[in-house]
């Protein structure tokens, strides 16, 4: 076997799996790494998609020690370890020691704001890429947004997610913990926080009207306030699940009115809790492909000018995730990247690239434009 160059960390989880097998679709060679080798074993060796495929297991204690050790002479490490905030730090700092570029699938917005403020110019000045929100959120949005702004004169964007299925557990615990933290839209180019409520919203092609949330406020007013062409953002987020949605604004409110001056602490094992009891009981099946379809919507404005545009497909949770995933690691391990920093997946591979490979993977189609 050819010597590794990538380190899935978090490889034995639901979204790990999903990676390695879109690794051992391209043969690119990975260590499975995480902390329990058993387990990493015996969920990897039970893929079908990974017979015969070029991997290693490695069993790593969480500290950036252990970790620079293990990432030491590897070029790419996708982090899948969360919630981030609770537990990213010791991986960036040891790929960034060790000079890997970095990937994790986030949808938190503080760790995107932390990594941009504490890590971006240090990954940069080393010639890496620091890529937060390797993800369907926050790149599909983005990806669509970047439709609209070829439109002159647009300078404000509205992002809507309608998705379905069942996340995760590491899922339900980071966008519970989210959901109960500051969350901000761009506004004038400043970050404004947005009301701890729901929003009721209109969705094209659906007749009934949902309840949406900020979700973290979206990673696409992360990744544009710094961009002269965008004066707003802001980004939503619905299920057609209205059950969860519900069940999640209960619990927000409950943050507000309990928890809001208590210690960070308190607050993580408290959302941490409340995720648990609305996780799936085991693992989730993998999404399918007639069911669990979603649809991505910007609609555009300037002074005197508009346009929208919606992305349909489906899978837009873990199938995409993990086929964007290893098309970057891919141009990394390449050396093909067009940026180096903090900066979207979208933005390394090229957003027509990426679009391409997901319509290839039969997860999302044609951007369509739509009238609001």
């Amino acid at each position: 076997m050819n010597s590794p160059k990538v380190v899935v960390y978090g490889a034995s989880g639901y979204t790990g799996k999903h990676l390695a097998w879109k690794l051992a679709e391209r043969k690119i060679p990975f260590i499975a790494a995480g902390r329990n080798k058993e387990r990493l074993e015996k969920q990897l060796g039970a893929m079908e998609e990974l017979q015969g495929a070029e991997y290693e297991v490695v069993a790593v204690e969480h500290t950036k020690e252990a970790l620079t050790k293990l990432f030491t002479g590897k070029n790419v490490v996708h982090n899948l370890v969360g919630p981030y905030m609770q537990l990213g730090k010791p991986v960036v700092e040891a790929a960034l020691e060790a000079g890997c570029h970095y990937l994790d699938c986030t949808g938190e917005q503080d760790w995107m704001f932390l990594l941009k403020a504490e890590y971006s110019q240090r990954f940069a000045d080393k010639g890496l890429a620091l890529l937060p929100a390797t993800s369907a959120m926050w790149n599909l949005g983005l990806m669509v947004a970047e439709k609209v702004l070829e439109t002159d004169g647009i300078d404000s964007l509205d992002i809507t997610y309608t998705l379905s299925g069942v996340p995760s557990v590491s899922s339900t615990l980071s966008f519970m913990r989210m959901c109960c933290q500051p969350q901000y839209r761009l506004q004038n180019n400043q970050r404004e926080a947005w009301p701890i409520e729901g929003v009721n919203m209109v969705v094209p092609g659906i007749h009934e009207v949902l309840m949406a949330l900020p979700w973290s406020g979206g990673g696409e007013s992360v990744w544009l306030e710094d961009d002269k062409r965008v004066i707003n953002c802001s980004t939503l987020v619905t299920f057609r699940n209205q059950a969860l949605m519900n069940l999640v604004i209960s619990r927000m409110k409950e943050f507000t009115s309990d928890y809001q001056h208590r210690s960070a602490q308190e607050q993580e094992e408290a959302t941490n809790r409340w995720a648990m009891e609305i996780a799936p009981q085991g693992e989730p099946p993998r999404e399918d492909f007639d069911i669990h379809r979603g649809l991505i919507t910007c609609h555009g404005r300037g002074r005197t000018t508009m346009r929208s545009v919606s992305l349909p497909g489906v899978a837009f949770g873990y199938v995409g995730t993990a086929s964007m995933g290893a098309q970057v690691i891919d141009t990394l391990l390449r050396g093909q990247q067009r940026a180096v920093g903090m900066v979207p997946a979208a933005y390394v591979v090229g957003v027509r690239e990426l679009h391409a490979e997901l319509v290839s993977q039969k997860v999302a189609g044609d951007m369509v434009d739509i009238i609001r």
